[in-house]
């Protein structure tokens, strides 16, 4: 009886480490670094999150999970309310529609795929802080952002891979 309430809170544990994980990143991102101008250009580690996450492990990794890390992140950084929850939950949704493109395809197609993702989602996200501020606001910082956050994806790819290979393929089997 203990060994099957230990094992369901192993496999309860395994299951919720993709949001744990991206809850986590998020948080690390909204550290303050006395940088100038760091704020603006900090890494989208929730958008690679989601973006893993949803191809790879979806059956872990629900819609309303990218909505919670999406509100998290506004809470964490100080955006408007929503907007990275916007963002996170187009990018989920628009990733599980083409989920089965994605299956076998090489890394270097999934990173073409998110750089338009990334791209996609950081002119998106300048366009509703412009629209809230009814001013232009200069879109250098977004793209740059959004560079450098595509720049970053292999490394957070390898590192999620690795969570992925350590924590969650134990599920269903008796390792």
């Amino acid at each position: 009886m203990i060994n099957d309430a230990l094992e369901h809170l192993d496999r309860s544990a395994r299951s919720f480490s993709p949001f744990l994980t991206s809850f986590i990143l998020i948080m690390i991102s909204a550290l303050p670094l006395y940088m100038p101008g760091y704020g603006q250009i900090v890494i989208e580690v929730g958008l690679v999150s989601v973006f893993y996450w949803s191809i790879y492990r979806p059956d872990l990794f629900p819609s309303i999970a990218a909505l919670a890390l999406g509100l998290w992140q506004d809470i964490l950084v100080g955006s408007p309310l929503g907007l990275h929850a916007l963002v996170l939950l187009l990018a989920n949704w628009a990733i599980m529609s083409q989920r089965n493109f994605f299956q076998g395809k090489s890394f270097i197609v999934v990173w073409w795929c998110f750089s338009v993702v990334a791209l996609v989602a950081a002119l998106l996200s300048w366009f509703v802080v412009c629209l809230l501020n009814f001013a232009f606001i200069n879109p250098l910082a977004v793209l740059f952002q959004a560079i450098l956050t595509i720049g970053a994806f292999p490394f957070m790819v390898w590192f999620l891979a690795r969570l992925q290979k350590a924590v969650l393929h134990p599920i269903g089997t008796d390792v």
